[in-house]
């Protein structure tokens, strides 16, 4: 198939041959799996099938560096990352707060509300196998759906109730797994209500490692395990924040006690981003938590019974018996709750939290950040739930500071989530109990609604520096460049100027262009993924697209990275040799002020075709085994680099198919659950 194959010009091939060697500006290094326990992940028996070479890694966040660390000028320390290894698609991410961020409905649970969510949101002319690869899970069998084939999915989970569950994802710490409370059914409320707990049947998930007075912690969200109880596999919760030291502090983030029964039996908590406090030695940790549940009188929060089944046969789900769920809650009747399988889909009503985490007491305390103003569920639409998530914190002038977004009522029928600043309230002593409600919450960005049209699907902040610097995304509602893109931005606090990254910041952002701004450091380099290709998305395909850094700050000393630049990591990583050219950045997570960056990187084995971006690996055929593979990666400055922009490709190619390889689609897809702080 090599007709299929991205070509380089003569011109650029010479080019490339002659260029200044190691003159990157960063090096590659690729995080060490070699370890005994991701050996013992390849050699789980998933579902009857040998997993050895399946195993996916991707990096989500760097260890943050000490205040005089700087890698560009020779000081750099061995930082840490934190990620995850997966066998497939999640279906549904088990970050989100509600499905892909914009399902206000919570009703993405099946082939045909994936599939609708797709062609709404994204408008590929590929959205049913999108769709059903996210359900069936990688590589099912496109001859026969139903036969339980495929790596992953939402199916798998939903299947789950009657024939127990073979985890997707495990918690990496420098490339090796770490168990969390999850894994102990000790650490479970009601474990003698559930039943034996089922080893292996949690997904846990990183979202970030902090030090403090020298121990690293690591927090993140994380699924209950199920419990064998007879003739059923339960579990107690969808996904819990969690804290953990990998040694004697391991520790959930709870929902808050005075959020309705059900909520508090059942309901979910993410922890996002997590600091030391500026008072004293504890950890403040934000995230959301579920306080009350959302319409259970909705059969469309269950999936649909032609598409849920077991075994080859249809299962109907009763919406009658999710109504139960919550008057089970109320009188006290857990085991009644647990052993009827439409409780295992309650949805949730989330507002943004705080837990001041003190790890010498072992505790976790959830505190409400802002006051709500509005009812948990829309008066005038009640299928439609308050939701707000905070996505990250940081100290800023002695105070912490929060970003994330939360609920605007835009008009009578619909509610909306905005990017939004929680600011300390002045008098608030954060020394010692913080009380509920302790910030102001306030909108920034772009109006969800411009006149009668709606313009936005959410917008959302997702990450604050010690600057008082925010990135973020606004999800377009319309079609803009053939996209419906999701536009990034920065955003000062200290003056409340906005603007967005565009054609007007950088030659590689572009009208309609998608990205998503994943961190911000202390020298204001922002980090992200962006479409690196201007294909039509909406009737059209997916674009590829790869990492990116934005230097918002000041010139980089002993790096070329000058102020206002922007680049792909690409063309950062290129030495013009064989190593260089194993890897290509599809996606950055984190960067921390040492300029250390984590991500995650599509490497193939003796190098790509040519050094362009869009170069295919060498025994990506037909008739080969694919060598491509997904690796977290940490990117480490090297002293004096040089930029070395990756050759165009020739714009005249001769394809058979589709644009992007499956493995490139694949990979795009796993990508959608992006750090999201």
């Amino acid at each position: 198939m090599r007709q299929n194959m991205l070509k380089l010009s003569t011109l650029a091939i010479l080019i490339a041959g002659v260029t200044n060697a190691n003159a990157a500006v960063y090096k590659i290094v690729e995080v060490d799996e070699t370890g005994s326990g991701l050996s013992a992940i390849d050699s789980i028996n998933y579902y009857g099938k040998n997993t050895s070479g399946s195993t996916e890694t991707y990096a989500q966040a760097i260890q943050q560096s000490n205040s005089t660390d700087d890698c560009f000028a020779g000081t750099c320390g061995d930082y840490k990352t934190v990620g995850e290894s997966r066998f497939g698609p999640a279906g549904i991410e088990y970050r989100d707060d509600v499905a892909y961020t914009s399902d206000i409905l919570q009703r993405i649970n099946d082939v045909t509300t994936l599939e609708s969510y797709c062609k709404e949101n994204l408008g590929f002319n590929t959205c049913d196998k999108w769709a059903k690869s996210r359900y069936y899970g990688a590589g099912y069998n496109t001859e026969d759906e139903r036969d339980e084939s495929g790596y992953a999915g939402l199916l798998r989970e939903q299947q789950a109730f009657r024939n127990g569950y073979t985890r997707n994802s495990f918690l990496l710490v420098d490339g090796q797994p770490q168990a969390t409370f999850a894994e102990d059914s000790a650490k479970y409320a009601n474990a003698g209500t559930l039943g034996a707990i089922q080893a292996n049947s949690m997904n846990s998930v990183p979202n970030g490692i902090t030090t403090i007075n020298g121990v690293d912690y690591v927090y993140g969200v994380t699924s209950s395990a199920y419990f064998n109880e007879g003739s059923r596999y339960a579990r107690t919760f969808a996904k819990r924040g969690f804290v953990q030291d990998g040694t004697s502090v391991s520790l959930e983030l709870s929902p808050p006690s005075d959020g309705t029964k059900l909520a508090q039996a059942m309901g979910t908590t993410t922890a996002w981003k997590a600091i030391k406090n500026p008072t004293n030695d504890k950890m403040l940790v934000v995230g959301s938590a579920s306080f009350n549940e959302s319409h259970l009188d909705d059969s469309n929060k269950l999936p649909s019974s032609s598409q849920l089944h077991i075994n080859g046969q249809d299962v109907a789900l009763d919406k009658d018996k999710l109504k139960e769920c919550s008057t089970q809650a109320n009188d006290g009747k857990l085991a009644d709750m647990y052993n009827t399988w439409e409780c295992q889909f309650t949805v949730f009503a989330n507002d943004a939290y705080l837990w001041t985490v003190d790890t010498a007491a072992q505790t976790a305390t959830p505190v409400r950040i802002a006051n709500r103003t509005l009812a948990p569920k829309d008066p005038d639409e009640d299928r439609r739930s308050y939701q707000a998530s905070a996505r990250s914190i940081e100290n800023v002038n002695g105070k912490p500071v929060i970003v994330g977004y939360s609920t605007e009522r835009v008009s009578n029928d619909y509610y909306a989530q905005r990017a939004t600043v929680y600011t300390p309230k002045d008098g608030v002593d954060f020394s010692g109990t913080i009380p509920a409600d302790s910030w102001t919450a306030k909108f920034i960005g772009p109006d969800i609604k411009d006149g009668d049209k709606r313009q936005f699907t959410y917008t959302m902040a997702t990450d604050i520096n010690q600057n008082n610097k925010v990135v973020g995304v606004a999800k377009l509602e319309r079609s803009e460049s053939r996209a419906y893109a999701e536009r990034m931005f920065v955003y000062d606090n200290n003056n409340s100027q906005f603007k967005y990254l565009d054609s007007n910041v950088s030659g590689i952002f572009f009208d309609g262009s998608n990205g998503y701004a994943s961190a911000i450091n202390n020298k204001d380099v922002v980090v992200g993924k962006l479409d690196s290709e201007t294909a039509n998305q909406v009737d059209g395909r997916q674009r590829r697209q790869r990492g990116f850094l934005y230097n918002a700050g000041s010139d980089i000393t002993g790096s070329p990275l000058k102020a206002g630049g922007a680049w792909f990591l690409d063309d950062l990583t290129n030495n013009n040799d064989q190593q260089s050219n194993s890897y290509r950045i599809a996606e950055v997570s984190d960067i921390n002020d040492a300029g250390v960056i984590s991500a995650t990187a599509m490497y193939c084995e003796g190098g790509y075709d040519n050094f362009s971006q869009g170069a295919t690996c060498k025994n990506d055929s037909k008739d080969q085994n694919d060598s491509e593979r997904v690796v977290a990666v940490k990117l480490v400055p090297i002293q004096n680099g040089d930029i070395q922009t990756r050759p165009a490709e020739e714009t005249q190619i001769k394809r058979n198919g589709a644009s992007l390889g499956m493995f490139a689609l694949t990979l795009l897809g796993f990508i959608g659950f992006r750090r999201r702080k």
